[in-house]
């Protein structure tokens, strides 16, 4: 399954939210929201997919009223189309939309009048848990979509069964991509190199949702499996992580993966470090 390195999405709630990201005849459909020229009852499967995948994503809006056009390989937002009906579009998600997708979603319909025409933003918040779409009602089978750049897909019975039983990393995937950018200081507890405070700064791992990576200002980085970090958390001194301690070879002065190439390497490193500050224990 493809992934990005985007941070989760923010909600279309004002004009000003709709023109601050989208630009007429520029601005192409992305990750987080997908145009929508009319709006049809009668095509409720298709939008509950659209939905789902954004839920099983990042987070998302559908913008509906928005007329589109064909730019290379993407669509791009062309005008505005006349004649939406905000309380068909409520009733519809809420009702039929509602009864196929499982389970239950964060969803918002929001009209916005955009330079005196109107678009109805759905805005989707990230699900913790893997939403599928009952697309053959009579035998019960659920789809399970996913978002990308370029639109919707579908996940493999393997990358299904991941979700199902990995849902704790991904409700601190989530919480990550809430609190800290790409690049941004964090402070680690407990401190990887023994005690000392050391600026971090917070990188995420490409095309990866299970591991973090920590950098000391270019001088050595580490990758972090998200299923060790314990919490996370806004401090008085910035963004804070919690580690869980099995990572410190039971003690605080070393970060170990026993399943890691890097442990060697990590280990040398810290090592050095010892010799050139004389305060941290390297015998291990």
């Amino acid at each position: 399954m493809e992934k990005s390195q985007t941070m989760l999405y923010r909600p279309f709630k004002t004009a000003q939210d709709f023109e601050g990201l989208i630009r007429l005849g520029e601005t192409s459909e992305s990750i987080h929201w997908d145009y929508k020229q009319y709006f049809s009852p009668k095509k409720s499967e298709d939008f509950a997919i659209d939905l789902a995948a954004f839920a099983n994503t990042f987070g998302g809006t559908l913008l509906i009223g928005v007329a589109e056009k064909t730019d290379g390989v993407k669509k791009v937002a062309s005008g505005f189309v006349p004649g939406i009906n905000v309380e068909e579009i409520r009733k519809t998600v809420h009702t039929h939309i509602s009864e196929i997708i499982s389970p239950k979603i964060d969803v918002q319909v929001v009209p916005i009048e955009v330079s005196g025409n109107l678009v109805v933003a759905i805005n989707v918040e990230p699900s913790i848990n893997l939403v599928g779409v009952c697309l053959d009602r009579d035998r019960r089978q659920y789809s399970f979509p996913y978002r990308t750049e370029f639109g919707n897909q579908f996940m493999t019975f393997e990358e299904v069964e991941k979700r199902m039983v990995d849902n704790k990393t991904r409700a601190m995937y989530l919480k990550l991509k809430k609190y800290i950018p790409s690049g941004g200081k964090v402070n680690v507890y407990p401190a990887p190199i023994a005690n000392n405070k050391i600026e971090w700064r917070f990188e995420w791992v490409h095309n990866s949702e299970n591991e973090i990576r920590l950098d000391q200002n270019g001088y050595r980085s580490i990758d972090i499996p998200i299923s060790f970090i314990e919490e996370v958390w806004n401090g008085r001194g910035g963004i804070c992580l919690k580690l869980n301690e099995r990572l410190y070879c039971g003690s605080p002065n070393f970060i170990d993966f026993e399943d890691s190439e890097d442990v060697a390497i990590f280990k040398q490193t810290l090592k050095i470090y010892a010799e050139m500050h004389g305060n941290l224990r390297s015998d291990r």
